[in-house]
């Protein structure tokens, strides 16, 4: 590969505090077969190396790559015809979606986030409705789209055996299938018992997997451990996947109190939070990602911080989903690490980190003098190092600094700074408050190209997105006109199963998240 430098007006080497930065003026990056040797001034760079090659110039901003730590799907449920409905619901309209390939899916999802500075996903597998919980050739048809794209990825499939799809105040979906008529009871217990497997046979199954990138690891491949949530892993389960983790030394990513029912669900069947219940399990730690934490209480938080629990914050899906609002300020005031993500449900359906930093800047800037929002520095770290930790790279990406990989975003500075910007203005407050994924220029990973002048280079969009579109219109199978005729039969009993468990507040108009 050689040896390449990236240039800009501005380098974003490092978030050092609240409001502070290590940024360099006319700097450089120099990277030698993928791994940083040197980060200075341009000029003296130019002048000490012998290059390839000079990427950039001063009309830009150099900063590391984002890290999506929190991604399911390339076609959104949204595409799929699934309206935006509380997170309960919405996981029933999904089931009317067509099966998708999944190497297409996640490869037309790697194509959007590259478009936005993505260099890293955490890569969150979701198997299809009765399915089964876990096959090997999808996975690593899906590993592959991400090798294929130039990204780097931190796989998991995304791991249950109970309740995946519904939980309430009232119970799961044993309960739920209880006041079902027997017919659709039936049909709903036969789309679900595939996935539903004793815990030994999961974990005895997903293990291949990670032994096999454990033995023959890949520099931009890893592959962690994701039980889907709490409620939806048997505590065998839960236990099962918390030793492979500590076996592999792999992070866990877990879905945690996404919705008040969650939380709900949680209070009845252990008679205190999932979080909680996790606790008891002896199953957090610092290798431990919780994703939302909408619905914490502040032991919960208390205890997150003590086990060194990480959150990711996915902002704009938790907004669409009616799911609420992660009370990131008091996860702040605690010290936790916050990462960010997509999820399924982005803002414009387009993995766009960007705009996610924006929104996650402006979400927690609640009325009042007494309480201090995140400041952008703060939020570009959530969406560098942060979520470089949190997706298992931490000791690779998330920085431009020496002997760290060079994955590396050059953004467009003129829609930022003109027609006038205040030169006091930091370049971090900049590209935070005014940038746009459209001025993403150029994206390298691993010190590749692999995306130039906005053209991605490893994928021909053009032939992806006729693929994709073919994909989707073919007509559906018998097994979809089934699973979408069973969705639309049981909508009128899931608004029943779930009314009323809400609590009232009198202390406000909306009602966000709770502390209690």
């Amino acid at each position: 590969m050689g040896i390449t430098l990236i240039r800009g007006k501005y380098v974003i080497s490092e978030i050092t505090g609240p409001s502070s930065a290590v940024v360099l003026s006319d700097g450089a990056v120099c990277q030698r077969d993928g791994e940083i040797i040197d980060v200075g001034q341009y000029e003296e760079l130019r002048d000490r190396y012998q290059y390839d090659e000079i990427i950039g110039s001063s009309s830009f901003v150099v900063m590391p790559g984002l890290v999506n730590d929190h991604f399911h799907v390339g076609l959104t449920p949204f595409q799929h015809g699934a309206p935006d409905l509380p997170l309960e619901l919405w996981a029933f309209s999904r089931m009317r979606a067509k099966d998708v390939d999944p190497y297409l899916d996640h490869l037309y999802g790697a194509a959007l986030m590259i478009k936005s500075g993505t260099t890293t996903v955490q890569a969150l597998h979701l198997p299809a409705k009765g399915k089964g919980p876990f096959n090997l050739e999808n996975s690593e048809k899906v590993i592959q789209a991400y090798r294929e794209s130039g990204m780097r990825v931190s796989y998991a499939p995304m791991l249950a055996n109970k309740d995946f799809l519904l939980v309430g105040g009232r119970g799961g979906e044993d309960e739920f299938a209880a006041e079902l008529p027997e017919d659709l009871s039936r049909r709903f217990k036969e789309l679900t018992a595939p996935s539903y497997l004793p815990a030994e046979e999961i974990t005895a199954m997903v293990e291949d997997l990670y032994a096999k990138y454990d033995e023959r690891p890949e520099e931009k491949i890893r592959v962690t451990v994701a039980p889907s949530n709490v409620h939806r892993c048997t505590d065998n389960l839960l236990v099962g996947l918390r030793e492979l983790a500590s076996k592999y030394e792999t992070g866990i990513h877990i879905h945690l109190q996404e919705t008040i029912y969650q939380k709900l669900y949680g209070l009845r069947t252990w008679n205190k939070t999932p979080l909680q219940h996790l606790k008891d399990l002896d199953f957090l730690g610092s290798d431990v990602v919780c994703g939302h934490g909408v619905w914490v209480t502040d032991e919960d938080i208390e205890t997150m911080a003590s086990h060194r629990v990480s959150l990711c914050h996915n902002a704009s899906s938790n907004l669409r989903l009616k799911s609420g609002i992660a009370p990131v300020n008091y996860f702040l005031d605690k010290g936790l690490r916050i990462a960010l993500g997509s999820d399924e449900a982005g803002l414009n359906d387009d993995k766009d980190m960007v705009q996610e930093m924006r929104l996650a800047l402006n979400l927690h800037r609640v009325p009042g003098v007494d309480k201090t929002p995140p400041t952008a520095h703060q939020i570009f770290q959530m969406a560098t190092v942060n979520g470089a930790y949190a997706s298992s790279f931490g000791d690779r990406v998330g920085t431009l600094k020496v002997g760290k990989r060079a994955d590396i975003v050059l953004m467009n500075l003129e829609n930022i700074e003109k027609p006038y910007l205040n030169p006091e203005v930091s370049i971090i407050d900049a590209v935070v408050h005014r940038g746009r994924s459209v001025d993403i220029d150029t994206v390298l990973v691993e010190g590749e190209v692999i995306m130039r002048g906005r053209k991605l280079t490893q994928i021909d969009e053009e032939i992806l997105y006729k693929e994709v579109e073919d994909m989707m219109s073919r007509s559906p199978t018998q097994d979809e006109l089934n699973r979408r005729d069973l969705a639309e039969k049981l909508e009128p009993y899931l608004g029943n199963f779930l009314e009323g468990a809400v609590p009232s507040s009198n202390q406000t108009h909306y009602y966000y998240n709770a502390k209690y």
